[in-house]
Parts: structure tokens; C-alpha cells; sequence
């Protein structure tokens, strides 16, 4: 079989939807000797060794705008794969090509922009609206990254159950508590962090829920004094409100704006921090809980969308939409060591579940099953 796989989402910004790509495909590819793949995108922005029957197709222009991503996926590729007589397209990330009349697998992250549309760019959101909902049905096999993304799509999309399968993301090797306190004094030094510090990983955006988050540490710093709140993570759509919120809160000054830090640096953050707070509305996954739970960082998430698979008893859950709820849970961890220690142990333990071989090789079996 010749599978295509689309990766010039590669070529925009990290987030969860790009490392995803980055972790899954070279497992994919690797597994997948009896098979020849086809990688359409920019080569430099994915790594691999050589290997008999694989090979690139590459973009003409870099692919760094999206419009021009678009473009591309959608009048481009399309001809690229019937050109190169690909058996199977693999789309890790909402879209088929609609020129495409081939075969299709395709992943779905969340449905973000349909149950919470309001937390999305208008562009974006009209745009993984239509598109999302044809590939969807278009497509043979529908690979959803949780439970919750799964039932999401049968609500809103009408799909049949045998149609979807769920395989969620895995952990990276590097998020785990050795390696963690090894990176951990080098980079406190270079990104200045504090002594004690809760952290929060993620792009400023809407849907995190920070403002409910900062209306929660100064609702938690009234009742005790608090470690200062890290946020780490790109400016995001209206980031802006965020930095506003925390003056108009008095907080500003216990609230540390890190920034975008690379993910190769995240495990020493996270075993620096108290604790990771993530009262997202709503995620299809929730990578960032995860890779502290690997840590052995307590975690304090939403007990909502997705996260509940991936934290279970490892984490601190609660309601986004309650701020005392969410202060209560800030209070706990930061003043009880105990609770902290027992959530480490159980975070680690639950992390060790998710591996990105299992997923390739799970991916692979329904790519390969539409032959």
C-alpha cells in the first residue's frame, strides 16, 4: 500500500496539533516497513533517517501563512496525490483535501469551535467548521484523540460509532521525574523562575480559562499567601484581555508573563513548579496535565471535555466555571504537601499509560485497514 501522509502544518506554530505530528509520524513511519509512505510538506521541519520506502513530496514555497496553507491543501495536494497514485491519505489534523477523491483518514483534535465557537478567531472557526464536518464524512476512518472528542463527533456530526476510533496521544520519553530535576536547576537560571511558583502551560486564549484562573489566585491569595502564578505560553488571540484582567485584579505583580518556552525545557519547568493549574473549558486532550503528571508535578485540571481521561486520579480536578472551586483546589496544593505527594505518585504512574508507539501502531492498523 502507499500511504500519504500531510504534514505542512508542520510549518506553522508549535502547538499541540504540530507536536502531535512530530511525535506520531516518525513512529508511524518506522512501523510501517511493509507499507510505502509519502510525506507531503517541508522535509527540514521533520527529521527523519533515511528509509527504504519513504520519501517526500515538498512544498514548492514555504507554506508559513494560512492562507497559503489552505491554498496549497486544498488546489495543490490534491494533484500531488493523484500524481503519485497514493492508496490512502492520512490527515492529521481535521482536513481532507476536497479534490481528493481518494481514500481518507483523518484526525480530529476537539470540536472546540463548535461547542465554545466564541473562543476561536472568526477566520479559523468558519474554516475547521465547514471543512472539519465534510472531511468527517467524507473520510473512511475517523481517528479521535479521546472519548470525548469521539462522542463530541457523533453528537454533532451524525456519524456512525464503527466509523470512529479513538487512540490518544502518547508522552514523550523526556517528561519524565529523572530527567525533569536534571534540567531543573539550568533552567530556573535561564528564565529567572522563582523559588516556589504555580504554573500554567498552554497559548493565552480564551478557551485555557485564564481569566477565570486569575479571578481564582486572587480570590486564593485573600485567604493565604501564595506562591506567584507562571504563565508560560505564546500570546494567543486576545491575549491582551488577559494582561488587563490581571491589573485590574491587583494580582499583576504575582503573576509572571514566561512566554513561549521550548518544549525541550518544559520538564525542568515543570519540576521546578508547586504545581501545574489547567482549568481549560475545554480540550481534546490536554497535553500539558499530562506531561506534568509524567513530572511528578501535581496537576489541578477541569473535570470537564477530555481532561478526566487523561488526569483520572492522578490530578486535582474541578469546575472551570466555579472560580472558589478552582481557588479551593490553588489553596490545597500549595499548602498541602501531603496532597501533592500522593498526586505526584499517582500522576507518574497514570502517565506511563500513554505511549506514542502504541498510538502509531493503533493509527497505522486503521490507515492500513482501508486497503
Amino acid at each position: 500500500m502507499r500511504i500519504g501522509i500531510n504534514v505542512h502544518l508542520l510549518s506553522t506554530t508549535h502547538t499541540g496539533i504540530q507536536h502531535y505530528i512530530r511525535a506520531l509520524v516518525p513512529e508511524l513511519v518506522a512501523q510501517a516497513s511493509a507499507h510505502e509512505v509519502v510525506l507531503y510538506g517541508e522535509p527540514s521541519q521533520l527529521p527523519l533517517p533515511a528509509q527504504q520506502g519513504v520519501r517526500w513530496v515538498p512544498a514548492s514555497r514555504p507554506l508559513r501563512s494560512a492562507i497559503r496553507r489552505v491554498l496549497w491543501e486544498q488546489t495543490i495536494l490534491p494533484r500531488l496525490l493523484r500524481r503519485g497514485r497514493v492508496d490512502v491519505l492520512f490527515s492529521p489534523a481535521f482536513v481532507l483535501p476536497r479534490w481528493w477523491k481518494g481514500v481518507g483518514v483523518v484526525t480530529v483534535h476537539d470540536l472546540n469551535f463548535e461547542v465554545s465557537p466564541q473562543t476561536i478567531h472568526p477566520f479559523r472557526r468558519a474554516y475547521l467548521r465547514r471543512m472539519t464536518r465534510w472531511s468527517v464524512q467524507r473520510a473512511k476512518r475517523v481517528i479521535a484523540i479521546s472519548g470525548a472528542t469521539a462522542s463530541d463527533i457523533l453528537r454533532l456530526y451524525g456519524m456512525p460509532s464503527e466509523k470512529v476510533v479513538v487512540i490518544p496521544y502518547g508522552l514523550d520519553a523526556m517528561f519524565n521525574p529523572h530527567h525533569a530535576r536534571a534540567l531543573e536547576p539550568a533552567v530556573r537560571q535561564r528564565y529567572a523562575l522563582p523559588a516556589r511558583f504555580l504554573l500554567f502551560v498552554g497559548t493565552l486564549e480564551p478557551r485555557k480559562n485564564l481569566p477565570r484562573l486569575l479571578e481564582a489566585f486572587a480570590l486564593a491569595q485573600q485567604q493565604a499567601e501564595l506562591p506567584p502564578l507562571v504563565l508560560a505560553g505564546a500570546p494567543g488571540w486576545q491575549h491582551q484581555k488577559i494582561r488587563a484582567l490581571a491589573q485590574r485584579l491587583n494580582i499583576e505583580e504575582r503573576v509572571v508573563f514566561a512566554g513561549y518556552i521550548p518544549r525541550e525545557h518544559l520538564p525542568g519547568v515543570y519540576a521546578a513548579a508547586t504545581a501545574l493549574l489547567y482549568p481549560s473549558l475545554y480540550e481534546g486532550f490536554g497535553l500539558p496535565p499530562l506531561e506534568a503528571m509524567g513530572c511528578g508535578t501535581p496537576v489541578l485540571a477541569s473535570n470537564t471535555s477530555a481532561l478526566p481521561e487523561v488526569v483520572g486520579d492522578g490530578g486535582l480536578l474541578v469546575n472551570p466555571l466555579h472560580v472558589s472551586e478552582i481557588a479551593e483546589g490553588i489553596l490545597r496544593l500549595a499548602l498541602e504537601e501531603e496532597l501533592r505527594q500522593q498526586l505526584a505518585e499517582r500522576g507518574i504512574a497514570r502517565a506511563r499509560r500513554f505511549r506514542w508507539d502504541e498510538a502509531a501502531r493503533r493509527t497505522l492498523e486503521a490507515i492500513a485497514a482501508q486497503s
